[in-house]
């Protein structure tokens, strides 16, 4: 869910006084020193009021992954170049004991072969224009991104909804060629991006545009791969969550930007 530990990382800013850290893990938990290290700094950043750190912690490139970061100004660089990315879950209208493993296996292994009826129309029914790295629609990537099969062994009480019966799509990738280019234009424009953007300036408002169209973008590719699975497999599909975890939202205290961490609620 994040990026590799690279040589670019968050500065250290002594002048600014450190945000709150919570963690939400506990001692027992497995989590490397580089991300503690890379946390602090993260708490240092200009307009950072407050961070939450979660069990799956871990360093990225300009930032740890794992975390969400609350702050009066954006910091695309704790974003990422994967703006959108997430995990939607789907239900396919074949039931679990109709499954043949090895017959899905060899159908989902020709998954890339198959083709999306006019990708244009599909992006300008979501709002976006229809030639926006239309021909990247419906693929899963590389990295940890993936499309899995799956079914349930255990419901919780709280789950509602799913069915230990049904057989389901994760599906699990974010906003491609798109959100790459987003990344390398702002870091073009702006050369100072450690300081992050005041979000009412033409550079904060240009980015956030761009940003939200990448979280649609990822959602629709998301949907878009488990409608090619699920058509491989001869089912249709229902989504029955779509959760991203790379992202920035706007509420009453400011911009929390999630990095590796489920934005829900």
């Amino acid at each position: 869910m994040g990026n590799s530990s690279g040589d670019i990382t968050v500065p250290n800013q002594p002048a600014c006084v450190p945000a709150a850290i919570h963690h939400y893990f506990s001692d027992k938990s497995c989590i490397e020193g580089a991300a503690l290290d890379q946390l602090e700094k993260m708490s240092r950043l200009r307009g950072v009021r407050s961070i939450a750190a979660f069990p799956d912690l871990h360093p990225g490139k300009y930032g740890a992954a794992g975390v969400a970061l609350l702050s009066d100004r954006l910091h695309p660089l704790l974003v990422g170049n994967d703006v959108g990315c997430g995990m939607s879950l789907f239900e396919l209208d074949l039931p679990l004991r109709k499954l043949k493993l090895d017959k899905a296996a060899n159908r989902l292994r020709r998954f890339d072969a198959l083709a999306i009826d006019d990708p244009s129309a599909r992006l300008d029914g979501a709002g976006l224009s229809g030639d926006l790295f239309a021909d990247a629609l419906g693929t899963i990537g590389g990295g940890n991104h993936f499309c899995e099969l799956q079914a349930v062994e255990n419901v919780s009480s709280s789950a509602s909804g799913i069915d230990r019966q049904s057989l389901y799509l994760l599906v699990h990738s974010g906003s491609r060629g798109f959100g790459a280019a987003v990344f390398s234009d702002i870091l073009s424009r702006e050369p100072d991006l450690m300081s992050g953007l005041d979000a009412a300036s033409p550079a904060g408002l240009h980015w956030l545009g761009l940003h939200d169209q990448c979280v649609v973008w990822a959602s629709l590719n998301r949907s878009l791969i488990a409608q090619k699975a699920a058509s491989a497999l001869g089912a249709d599909c229902r989504l029955v969550a779509d959760v991203p975890h790379n992202l920035v939202r706007r509420t009453a205290d400011g911009y929390v930007h999630h990095k590796g961490s489920a934005a829900v609620g």
